[in-house]
């Protein structure tokens, strides 16, 4: 049965499932809604952190493992993606939401603490208020949705398996499919590469 499904999900990807998640109507404005603040995060990480050419990633890698247990190296790994591609378009409209919370929380958080002390925060300063930050009661429901969305997505439209996710694998229902493999997912698929261009200055000018 999972061989017919993944022969199906090809045929509709035209042999790939890289951007299977971009299929979903929510994708687009999640992508733009993240960007706004990821840069708004990476801002306060230059003006209120030590200056280190690697924060940005170690920083970015700390939300990922927060989020899904997995750093954007071992992601790229699992999801078979190169060099050159961008993790985050390989992302789910939920998890895209899920980081874009936490980037925006994290800025101000990092912002107050550096009001505060009045002075250019160290990493550990910074890793106490992420672990202040994400130890939180309200995350726990958001990311249980969102580890049970990748990991169950990823491994019946992907073939992708997160070993540190796989308590939360759950069977697709007929409705996650449809959203991913229906007509709706096929004629967003081809508006989104007729406008490329567009969408790409969309998101620079957010």
């Amino acid at each position: 049965m999972l061989d017919i499904v993944i022969d199906l999900i090809n045929r509709k990807t035209g042999g790939g499932t890289k951007y299977i998640n971009q299929r979903d109507k929510d994708f687009i404005f999640a992508s733009i809604q993240e960007e706004n603040y990821r840069r708004q995060f990476t801002d306060v990480l230059k003006n209120c952190v030590v200056d280190n050419k690697f924060k940005y990633a170690y920083f970015t890698d700390m939300i990922y493992f927060s989020i899904f247990k997995e750093k954007a190296k071992e992601y790229k790994k699992i999801l078979d993606l190169k060099a050159t591609d961008k993790v985050r378009d390989t992302f789910y409209s939920e998890i895209l939401d899920i980081i874009a919370a936490y980037e925006t929380g994290l800025a101000e958080a990092i912002k107050k603490e550096y009001d505060k002390s009045g002075r250019l925060l160290s990493y550990k300063e910074v890793e106490k208020v992420f672990c202040d930050f994400e130890s939180m009661d309200l995350w726990k429901p958001l990311i249980t949705r969102g580890r049970t969305k990748m990991a169950s997505r990823d491994m019946a439209l992907r073939d992708a398996f997160h070993y540190q996710l796989s308590e939360y694998i759950k069977p697709l229902d007929k409705d996650e499919y449809q959203k991913f493999l229906g007509a709706a997912g096929d004629e967003l698929e081809r508006l989104m590469q007729e406008n490329q261009d567009i969408l790409k200055r969309l998101k620079e000018r957010n």
